[in-house]
């Protein structure tokens, strides 16, 4: 840290603030990242890096090109040195085998490792002459007249609360955002639920797929039978053409309680066990997320929210660097001419799908339908088993793919099991999201 105020702060060096503080410096703007990690690109979190490549997500289509991240509208390329690995299908599979698969030309998605992404935006941001605060924790930060912020900030290792200043503060520090936390817009937020999550990248898998983005539906899956469990293949940092993917097994629940344990349950006692028989672990991984409604706008004073900080879920790592940029190109503009924030909240609401009426109800009713009974899914996804529908990975658009899918089918279902074609029409139909994501 080489001064007492910045043109900008930014809490938080993953995707949004990497990029917004590359894009910043390239500006002409003194900035500082400040983050809670000794080795700011180490990933400990549960993440899967994943580039959603449908048209138009979040407003923009991204591609692979020359092995770097291509935004096609927003004119961006974001260098990448890594490994990929794409996903033909979406599969999601009961407890008792019965799929539903979603599949393209082009792949569902295409993930990659999130360290080698976030080494070499700080390596861009360290050259552009970015300084960084390492192993700090921002607490909040307050706007304190029109043309200041101060940022509070503790060591990891110490009690002791100091304050620094800027001229703006970007809140990229995540989904559980202790800035957005203390802002007066963060009372108009709406609280969903809180996930749990843990993860394990495991080597030596007998996954009967070729790479595919895997959901584990229903109640069959843990002991409690609660929570929902994903799997997808991705590489490890040090990778190198031709090395096998590992697989990365994820569970997702709102109940308490041990991850690890349901997972361990999963791969030893699970109806899809022999999967895992003599797999090896090789990284672990957890998260906690809070699911709110989104900031809109995501601005306050001088503070913006850029990210997952002001989304619902997520914003992928894709629409982070999206965001991260287009905050920086707004910021810098504001300080210049005294105007760009409006033009961030207009970018946000048009692009980021889950600020417009009825996206998130949409979406936690297709996380939800692993209520039914086992039997339930098993009967429903046994209509789908040999058929193959057109879609993506993508959470705002899989549920309705998998509606659609199922709906097809509601002839036949009311005729064969009345009881739960009625329930699947609630479902889809008048019942609140609350009741289907107790």
């Amino acid at each position: 840290m080489s001064r007492s105020k910045y043109d900008l702060i930014i809490a938080g060096a993953g995707p949004a603030g990497l990029m917004a503080a590359k894009t910043a410096a390239e500006e002409g703007l003194s900035v500082l990242v400040i983050d809670m990690k000794r080795d700011i690109p180490k990933i400990d979190r549960s993440c899967c890096t994943m580039l959603i490549n449908e048209p138009n997500t979040h407003g923009d289509t991204c591609k692979i090109v020359n092995n770097n991240i291509r935004y096609e509208k927003l004119g961006l390329e974001v260098e990448y040195k890594g490994m990929w690995v794409k996903h033909s299908k979406s599969i999601r599979i009961t407890p008792g085998g019965k799929k539903l698969v979603i599949a393209n030309d082009e792949g569902v998605s295409i993930s990659y490792n999130k360290e080698v992404l976030l080494e070499g935006l700080m390596e861009k941001c360290l050259k552009n002459g970015v300084d960084f605060l390492p192993e700090t924790f921002v607490l909040r930060a307050e706007n304190i007249n029109k043309k200041e912020v101060k940022v509070f900030v503790r060591g990891c290792r110490s009690r002791k609360i100091n304050t620094l200043l800027a001229k703006t503060v970007i809140a990229a520090d995540g989904v559980n955002s202790q800035i957005v936390m203390g802002l007066e817009m963060f009372k108009k937020r709406k609280f969903y639920v809180t996930f749990h999550v843990a993860s394990y990248f495991l080597h030596n898998t007998k996954i009967p797929f070729e790479p595919s983005w895997i959901t584990f539906i229903g109640k069959g899956h843990t002991p409690e039978g609660g929570g929902q469990i994903y799997l997808l293949f991705k590489h490890l940092k040090d990778a190198k053409p031709g090395d096998e993917p590992v697989v990365d097994l994820m569970f997702a629940s709102t109940i308490g309680g041990s991850t690890k344990r349901r997972l361990d349950y999963f791969m030893k006692h699970g109806p899809f066990k022999h999967w895992f028989e003599g797999a090896e672990v090789v990284h672990t991984a957890a998260a906690t997320l809070n699911f709110y409604s989104c900031l809109v706008p995501p601005v306050e004073g001088n503070i913006v929210a850029v990210g997952d900080s002001a989304a619902f879920i997520e914003t992928y790592c894709q629409g982070a660097m999206m965001y991260g940029y287009k905050a920086a190109k707004v910021v810098a503009k504001h300080q210049q001419t005294g105007c760009g924030y409006d033009e961030y909240s207009k970018f946000w609401y048009d692009t980021f799908e889950y600020c417009w009426p009825g996206e998130i109800e949409k979406a936690l009713k297709g996380y939800a339908i692993g209520i039914l009974d086992n039997d339930e899914l098993d009967y429903l996804f046994s209509l789908t088993d040999n058929e193959v529908y057109e879609g993506y990975v993508s959470e705002n658009t899989a549920p309705e793919v998998m509606k659609k899918a199922l709906m097809s089918k509601i002839d036949r279902i009311k005729k064969e099991r009345p009881a739960l074609a009625e329930k699947l029409l609630n479902y889809y139909g008048k019942a609140k999201v609350e009741e289907v994501i107790k």
